[in-house]
């Protein structure tokens, strides 16, 4: 692969990472407008954020390690169509009695989103030599902190259309991605032989999930009654006795 070819995947996977890490960023200046359409309470509205996140950490070590098996370019865009398909459910949306689909929207996104990173890295991994994949690694990184700085601005803009548009703009952006993506990208498997860890990786997604949903109902604000909830503990418990499973296995 030449400096031209190796420079085109980076902008494949630049714009991927990008998608999906804008719709953490982006969706601030459409809450209030989101709040009054569903009826939320303030307790209900950092789920938005939340199972987001929560999907996209069960996700990443799923995907890549998937992406082993079946290559790169396989898991990359579908990992980017599961986020396309997230994105309509979630635009799709309208009304209180539409509040779980939303949510059910966010979770796929996350889902999705969660798979783009980790194999974007492994495709830089495979495909740049060790003189330019440092060059590579940092830029895909930086996607982060520029999706912070733009996001704001870019919800700002395309709320005047309508909060559902800022998830509806995500539908063209990832079928370019994913035409662009199955041309250019590796598709070879990287591992040849070897068995898929699926006892370690349900160990790993419920020791992630269940931490990732303890701590988001803990308050701290009152944190001795916070932590005497059930919502809080028990999830917190399995997240303790899944790291102690996933150690053993």
């Amino acid at each position: 692969m030449n400096d031209k070819q190796r420079n085109q995947v980076l902008g494949v996977l630049f714009v991927g990472v990008l998608m999906g890490a804008l719709d953490i960023a982006i969706i601030g200046p459409a809450l209030p407008a989101i709040q009054a359409e569903f009826g939320l309470t303030p307790r209900e509205l950092p789920w938005i954020f939340s199972v987001y996140v929560l999907l996209q950490m069960v996700s990443t070590p799923l995907m890549a390690k998937l992406s082993d098996f079946y290559g790169r370019r396989a898991v990359y865009i579908l990992d980017v169509a599961i986020f396309a398909v997230g994105s309509l459910i979630v635009a799709a949306s309208h009304g209180s009695g539409a509040w779980l689909l939303l949510l059910v929207g966010r979770a796929i996104q996350g889902f999705g989103a969660g798979g783009i990173f980790p194999v974007a890295s492994a495709v830089i991994g495979d495909t740049f030599p060790p003189e330019k994949r440092g060059g590579a690694l940092g830029m895909i990184g930086a996607v982060f902190g520029l999706a912070f700085i733009i996001g704001p601005v870019i919800g700002g803009l395309l709320l005047g259309f309508g909060w559902h548009w800022l998830f509806l703009i995500n539908l063209p952006l990832a079928l370019g991605v994913i035409a662009l993506g199955w041309r250019l990208l590796p598709h070879q498997r990287v591992a040849a032989s070897g068995r898929f860890d699926l006892a370690g990786m349900l160990a790993l997604g419920l020791a992630l999930g269940t931490f990732t949903f303890g701590l988001n109902e803990f308050d701290p604000a009152a944190a001795a009654s916070s932590l005497a909830d059930p919502l809080v503990w028990v999830p917190l418990l399995a997240s303790a006795l899944a790291w102690v499973a996933l150690v053993r296995i």
